[in-house]
């Protein structure tokens, strides 16, 4: 089984921005407003009964971050739409980032 997912209107949050030491009241705040957005479009959670496979193609108008910094916003969608994470569950990620002509994020996702 492949899942592919297109999230849009989520904030653009650098790991930069943990490296700088935002406040913990922050972070919670930038989870929540995820958590709101990718549950208005993707209501669904994966199952930990699983294993996969998931790459995440992040699109920007201005600015793409480097892949690396998509990482803050990668761990913060994957808390939502997967019920566990560990290895065990997710044991391979690829990530790509690059400009495009709109904004939004594309996850694949491939049951293993």
């Amino acid at each position: 089984m492949i899942k592919e997912i297109i999230l849009k209107d989520l904030p653009k949050l650098s790991l930069n921005k943990i490296y700088a030491g935002i406040h913990w009241t922050q972070r919670k705040k930038n989870k929540d407003t995820y958590g709101m957005i990718i549950k208005s479009q993707f209501k669904e959670v994966l199952s930990k009964e699983y294993r996969y496979k998931v790459s995440y193609e992040f699109n920007f108008k201005r600015n793409a971050l480097d892949a690396s910094n998509t990482v803050y916003m990668l761990k913060m969608i994957e808390d939502i739409i997967f019920e566990d994470d560990t290895y065990k569950i997710i044991p391979e990620l690829n990530i790509k980032s690059q400009k495009a002509k709109e904004e939004f994020i594309k996850i694949t996702i491939e049951q293993l």
